[in-house]
């Protein structure tokens, strides 16, 4: 008799484990991601949004025009449409790319479209939105307009800038 009253609790015990954890009903939200394109300029490391990100050319021959601000290095020809190539190392306040080696990010925001040269691609990670940290608040200057967070990736930190404030930098 005292098996079968072990079993009654043993059975008991466990209907309540499973009401204790049918009262809790946890539910697992997956968070949400963006994409990231991390990259490298003058040694530092930066990233743009995926989303703004249309396609990533190795570096090819810019034809240079007169009278073009210092910013803008020239212009470029993707498969028949002619694009600029923004030097952003110009707004970064470091050197301008190197042309060797380097890449063109062809971005796209609202009605702004044009190439922005890099030095180098890092990656292109998925992030959780969390993971991604306002600006510090002690940022100032030309790449303190620009910046729109900040991305921890192990021990590493790339800042995050917004192409819609460099677009509107461009376009004044």
């Amino acid at each position: 008799m005292g098996v079968f009253n072990e079993k009654l609790k043993s059975e008991l015990v466990l209907e309540e484990i499973k009401r204790q954890r049918a009262i809790k009903d946890v539910v697992d939200v997956e968070e949400q991601r963006v994409k990231i394109v991390i990259f490298s300029v003058a040694g530092r490391r930066y990233a743009f949004y995926g989303a703004n990100i249309k396609e990533i050319l190795p570096a090819c021959e810019i034809s240079w025009m007169p009278c073009l601000p210092e910013y803008l290095q020239g212009l470029i020809n993707v498969r028949g449409d002619i694009e600029s190539v923004v030097d952003i190392s110009c707004f970064l306040g470091g050197k301008t790319a190197a042309p060797a080696g380097s890449f063109i990010l062809l971005v796209v925001s609202g009605g702004f479209q044009s190439g922005v040269r890099v030095d180098t691609i890092d990656d292109v990670v998925d992030v959780p939105v969390s993971a991604i940290e306002p600006p510090l608040s002690t940022l100032s200057g030309t790449t303190g307009d620009l910046v729109c967070g900040e991305i921890r990736l192990g021990q590493e930190t790339a800042t995050l800038l917004d192409i819609e404030k460099l677009s509107a930098r461009i376009m004044l």
